[in-house]
């Protein structure tokens, strides 16, 4: 934990939040085109890394690319439910890490949880931005 601590510190000092240097931390499971990771309403356990293919979340219709964390919103929700249904496009390679290392790093660097929570809001304000889009045309 102590060397992962060391690790994260050193990213998020240099502004890298991709989860590459999470790599030797987590597992690795290859999904088929098709294969759901989660779906909307499941209970979050592991935050996730993409490494290869094409991930769409179906209810806003994006596309993440490689090389992208994901999943990280439901571990802050109350009810630590997922809001989006994450859905393989193509093959992939996803690797994952528990709630329990992510919490760890969170609490224990400072510089993490700031880089974590402010990818969080930037999700959360292209939630309000989409929304908005949406009532906008409908007027």
């Amino acid at each position: 934990m102590t060397r992962l601590t060391q690790r994260v510190s050193r990213a998020t000092a240099q502004g890298d939040l991709s989860g590459v240097w999470l790599k030797p931390y987590m597992n690795s499971t290859r999904f088929k085109v098709g294969q759901s990771l989660f779906r909307a309403g499941d209970k979050a356990d592991f935050l996730y890394f993409l490494a290869d293919g094409r991930i769409e979340f179906v209810e806003i219709g994006e596309v993440m690319e490689p090389g992208r964390l994901f999943g990280e919103i439901a571990f802050f929700a109350p009810d630590k439910r997922r809001s989006m249904t994450a859905r393989c496009v193509t093959d992939c390679t996803v690797l994952h890490i528990d709630e329990t290392t992510f919490k760890q790093l969170y609490f224990q660097n400072p510089a993490f949880g700031f880089e974590v929570v402010s990818l969080v809001a930037g999700r959360l304000m292209a939630d309000v931005r989409r929304l908005q889009d949406r009532l906008a045309e409908s007027l």
